[in-house]
């Protein structure tokens, strides 16, 4: 396949002082979570094959030199707390990244704009539909990952659904056909 180079557009969620916190508007590329067995839980996003990924190739891949001196490396929130669960024996720790995947708290935001199922509701890229994201057929959007690990299993972590629902069950980490919606934080 071949695809004309369009640059991402970016939703702003936040604006503080000089930095601004963005997501995609697109489903970007379908991913799995984890796919490799190792030491940790297959849904430790510290440790995850899309943590990686979004911090290497995505990184490396879709940014300028003058766009990455931009992106400002994030400490991002990966306690208990993030996950929408209590107890949550998979929270791991948190992780500095220039890019990551949205947390459960984060996606049911009200002050990112993120808290009705509509406001979640994304449509796939070009890219993304040419690696196999999942696309509802009822209305053309697609399932996308958060980073968020499930409370109740090791192999699962949270994700958002076509109709925009923050949905826990059946959300295997090998899953090759859930979407990747990245996000940052830039200077402004």
């Amino acid at each position: 396949y071949w695809f004309k180079y369009e640059p991402i557009t970016w939703r702003v969620l936040d604006v503080q002082s000089s930095s601004a916190f963005l997501m995609a508007d697109l489903v970007l590329d379908s991913q799995d979570y984890h796919y490799s067995t190792s030491t940790v839980y297959p849904n430790n996003y510290k440790e995850s094959h899309i943590r990686s990924w979004l911090n290497d190739n995505f990184y490396n891949t879709a940014f300028t030199a003058a766009e990455k001196a931009r992106i400002q490396t994030t400490n991002v929130d990966n306690s208990v707390a993030s996950t929408g669960f209590s107890p949550n024996t998979y929270a791991c720790a948190n992780t500095s990244d220039k890019v990551f995947l949205l947390s459960y708290a984060e996606a049911t935001s009200a002050t990112y704009g993120l808290s009705t199922d509509a406001s979640r509701q994304l449509q796939p890229s070009a890219y993304a539909q040419s690696q196999g994201v999942y696309i509802a057929p009822s209305n053309g959007n697609s399932f996308w990952w958060l980073r968020s690990p499930l409370s109740s299993d090791a192999n699962f972590a949270r994700y958002v659904s076509f109709d925009g629902y923050v949905n826990d069950p059946y959300n295997l980490v090998h899953y090759t056909n859930y979407g990747v919606v990245p996000a940052l934080w830039i200077s402004l």
